[in-house]
């Protein structure tokens, strides 16, 4: 399940690749526009500009922008992010691997086998989908 904070920053993002290419939203109206509180969404903006999804631009006529096109931003950029491991145990995951302590030979298990192919087909899922997949079309 995704948190809150990658929700909000999916969100933010498609308000974001929704307006005119270089057009700078404020926070203010970003919060506004999306309904999104804005100190947590400062937050998330901080940390997608950190990851370099989003740019920003201080003073008059500053604001934030997306620093890539919507078609080069996957997804799984985007929750791995916020969410961290995509796998829902964490002997399945790529990134933050940690063995099960009732687990012996955690090649030969049986969980761990169902739920790698589950994080397998999220992974394939997340990586193939795109910002731009969000946008609506008019």
């Amino acid at each position: 399940m995704l948190t809150k904070k990658a929700r909000y920053a999916l969100h933010a993002l498609v308000h974001l690749a929704a307006q005119p290419v270089g057009l700078p939203v404020e926070s203010k109206r970003l919060s506004t526009d999306t309904r999104l509180p804005r100190k947590f969404l400062e937050s998330i903006l901080n940390e997608l500009t950190k990851a370099g999804i989003v740019c920003s631009k201080r003073g008059k006529g500053g604001g934030y922008t997306l620093q890539r096109l919507p078609a080069d931003i996957p997804l799984v950029e985007v929750v791995r992010l916020f969410d961290g491991a995509i796998g829902i145990i964490p002997c399945v995951t790529f990134k933050f691997y940690k063995p099960c302590a009732e687990c012996e030979r955690p090649e030969e298990c049986q969980i761990r086998s169902v739920f790698k192919e589950q994080r397998d087909m999220n992974v394939t899922f997340l990586r193939n989908k795109r910002l731009s997949d969000l946008i609506p079309r008019e």
